[in-house]
């Protein structure tokens, strides 16, 4: 008789389930527990974050701001009053915007004209290193004050310069600019806004170089009636302390290639009758010299007028 076959044991309900489930919630458990320690991470930081990165060992502190070497017209330390005016003083060397807010601030000095570039370095200590291109004086504008003469200073774009940074024996090293009814419409670091100034500077540019030595005193513009309002046809005149007249012509454009050689020309010009007849202050009183009709530069076609004794 054959063996009665054995019934296979019955397995509990839910069991078969419970062996998969297992794994998954151990998983489950581990994923709870990273989610709890990256909150609690980041709730930590939110807490803490602002007094670690404000540690005195995170400042930034003067001397770690290297900028570009100001030029030895400007007396002013450029690098300290951005600091103190700019809001610069507490930053974190880890702030995220560091380098974006301290742009922001030199691009707000008054002597800078352009922020080229601004780099934090890993040095010991770290630093930051912001690439500066600063204004140039090229004239001194004559204006009335409380009922007084003055010089008020400006780079080739009319933009009006600190005028405390210059000494009366400074002022004297600069053509200066009369016109009419002279007055800035902003403060210092703006454009003068009449651009009478801004020609007369860019003629003063022009002639930075050898103003003193050719004998040069003023820039002015001719008068015409009725008065020219396009400043494009402005003419300007160089005049002597004694009188004599140099006509220059329209403002050079100075991204203009065709301008630039053009006023090339008429110093090279100037500085050629200088050296053959002498400084033109040496003119006589009303004598001129015409250069607003040179076409190519090496043209010499300006009138020579007589000097004393002639």
């Amino acid at each position: 008789m054959n063996a009665a076959k054995r019934k296979p044991e019955s397995v509990p309900s839910g069991a078969t389930a419970g062996v998969w489930q297992r794994p998954f919630r151990r998983g489950f458990t581990v994923l709870l527990l990273l989610a709890g320690l990256t909150g609690g991470a980041y709730y930590g930081w939110q807490r803490v974050g602002p007094q670690v990165t404000q540690g005195p060992e995170y400042v930034l502190e003067l001397e770690q701001i290297v900028i570009t070497p100001p030029p030895p017209w400007i007396r002013a330390d450029v690098r300290a009053e951005t600091v103190r005016d700019g809001g610069l003083s507490d930053l974190s060397l880890l702030d995220r915007e560091l380098t974006v807010k301290i742009a922001r601030a030199f691009s707000l000095n008054t002597w800078v004209e352009d922020v080229r570039r601004v780099r934090k370095e890993q040095a010991n200590p770290a630093r930051v290193v912001v690439e500066l291109v600063y204004r140039k004086p090229v004239a001194m504008v004559e204006v009335t004050m409380n009922d007084r003469p003055g010089l008020l200073p400006v780079d080739v774009h009319g933009v009006l310069l600190p005028p405390g940074d210059f000494s009366a024996e400074q002022a004297r090293d600069y053509l200066r600019v009369s016109l009419p009814n002279a007055t800035p419409a902003g403060p210092v670091g703006t454009p003068w806004g009449d651009p009478r100034v801004v020609g007369a500077a860019r003629v003063a540019a022009a002639l930075q170089e050898h103003w003193k030595s050719l004998g040069l005193y003023r820039v002015t513009v001719q008068p015409t009636e009725p008065p020219r309002t396009n400043p494009d046809e402005t003419v300007f005149v160089l005049t002597t302390r004694r009188g004599a007249q140099v006509l220059w012509g329209v403002a050079p454009q100075v991204d203009n290639v065709t301008d630039v050689k053009k006023a090339l020309s008429k110093v090279e010009r100037l500085v050629a009758y200088v050296e053959q007849h002498g400084p033109l202050d040496g003119l006589n009183a009303g004598a001129q010299i015409d250069l607003t009709h040179v076409a190519i530069p090496g043209q010499r076609n300006a009138s020579v007028p007589n000097r004393d004794g002639d």
